[in-house]
């Protein structure tokens, strides 16, 4: 597999999957009725299962990332860590704004 294509797919693609959890989730509160909500939150649920293999993803890459490459370089370490954290936060503020 090239190079930068398994960066993007293990790194960047999650990266963006995170960002479109993030985009939903403001939509959901700021423009969507209170009452309305109900159902938009069950897609959201979907949503999150697809954030739990982004963790799964995002926890693995950053174990062989931090295990391979001690002393290379940290920013896709860090942004491994990133994406194992976004979807966890997301859900403490959907249950939060509910």
């Amino acid at each position: 597999m090239n190079s930068k294509l398994k960066r993007f797919a293990l790194y960047y693609l999650p990266l963006l999957a995170n960002i479109g959890l993030i985009v939903y989730l403001t939509w959901q509160l700021n423009l969507v009725p209170y009452f309305q909500r109900h159902g938009e939150f069950q897609i959201f649920s979907l949503l999150y299962a697809i954030g739990g293999l982004v963790v799964a993803v995002s926890g693995v890459m950053a174990f062989i990332h931090i295990a391979a490459n001690q002393k290379g370089p940290r920013a896709l370490f860090v942004l491994s860590l990133v994406n194992t954290i976004i979807p966890t936060v997301l859900l403490i503020a959907m249950l939060h704004f509910r």
